[in-house]
């Protein structure tokens, strides 16, 4: 988030409710694909990389599994040693050395515990900075792998008729490579056709799928 993180006399972050920031851009620096297909004989490889860099995805499912307790950092916090926001914890972006952001306020540097109260509060996307959970949303994916191999051998034609018989197989969005903690930077709440991007709130991720096909050629 662009200004300052300002800590209470608490030691937790506060919500400025007498400024307005940008918070990010859902949008991409820019976007672009590398396909590839060759043949080696009668085997062919193809493939296609889906690249996109810059940009920012809300996780808003993060915040209410946090609420709810449920996320693991809830667990891992429990017995954890208290943290001082904006010098040591979070935000990552909040650090007064980084141009842009400022930490200040009575609680700057006071220690303070990761407990139920947090997490149910400053800590929940209920109650919390929507700030709390933006997170980077660039990814690199591999969009399609296809496999073939070509049949053409004379019994091919003297046997079923075709001059060739191509088998095949396709996956498609195999593996992401990104640093989105939710399930995927590129899926949205409000779906595909609006230009609103980027918000993840217990949707599904892209679908990974596995093709089988058969072509006759006469």
């Amino acid at each position: 988030a662009t200004g300052t993180l300002y800590i209470g006399a608490s030691g937790y972050p506060e919500l400025d409710f007498d400024n307005t920031y940008i918070l990010a851009d859902p949008n991409p620096d820019w976007t672009g694909s590398v396909r590839t297909n060759f043949r080696i004989g009668k085997l062919s490889l193809g493939g296609l990389l889906d690249v996109r860099s810059g940009g920012t995805a809300y996780n808003g499912t993060k915040g209410a599994l946090q609420h709810f307790g449920v996320a693991q950092i809830t667990a891992d916090t429990r017995n954890a040693a208290p943290v001082a926001f904006g010098t040591g914890y979070y935000p990552a972006n909040a650090d007064p050395a980084n141009p842009g952001h400022a930490v200040a306020g009575p609680g700057v540097g006071l220690a303070v515990p990761l407990d139920q109260g947090y997490w149910q509060n400053i800590g929940s996307v209920f109650n919390g900075n929507d700030a709390a959970f933006l997170e980077p949303g660039h990814f690199v994916k591999l969009r399609e792998i296809s496999l073939g191999y070509t049949l053409d051998q004379p019994w091919v034609s003297r046997s079923l008729g075709f001059s060739s018989i191509e088998l095949r197989v396709a996956g498609r969005n195999l593996t992401s490579w990104n640093n989105y903690t939710g399930v995927d930077p590129e899926t949205s709440l409000l779906g595909a056709v609006t230009p609103v991007q980027g918000l993840n709130y217990f949707n599904n991720p892209q679908s990974r799928s596995w093709s089988f096909s058969l072509t006759l050629n006469r």
